[in-house]
């Protein structure tokens, strides 16, 4: 599966993902985009908006407690997020809002991880490649 924000990448038992944004927020948000891409097959019709804030030690670690928060949110809530807008990014924390619905179908993703992982800035801006637990 190939976008204009993210392609899957094989991996031998997990799900791997590459993902690009303009900047540090947009590959945030992109990452966001991206996860629930995979989890959800059509976008909620009835939205909730909902705040978020994450803080790390790290922009990769960061990263990582980001797309985890938003996992145990949708698990929790049954909803899948489609709008992301970072209100606050820092190396250490983020805030932001994001809206979202219920799903009639999604795939289980259990987390996000620090294997492979690696952010970096690239011709194309911020790049980062991802493993789900699956």
């Amino acid at each position: 599966m190939t976008d204009t924000y993210f392609e899957r990448i094989e991996h031998t038992a997990d799900l791997a993902i590459r993902v690009w944004g303009d900047d540090l927020p947009g590959m945030f948000v992109n990452a966001a985009r991206a996860l629930f891409a995979l989890m959800s097959e059509a976008p909620p019709t009835v939205l909730h908006e909902r705040r978020v804030v994450v803080e790390s030690v790290d922009t990769q670690a960061l990263l990582v407690d980001w797309l985890n928060e938003l996992i145990c949110l949708s698990e929790v809530e049954h909803e899948v997020y489609t709008d992301f807008a970072i209100e606050e990014l820092t190396t250490e924390r983020l805030t932001a809002r994001l809206r979202g619905g219920p799903a009639a179908k999604t795939r289980t993703i259990k987390a996000a991880t620090f294997h492979d992982l690696h952010v970096e800035r690239t011709e194309r801006g911020v790049e980062a490649r991802l493993v789900f637990d699956v």
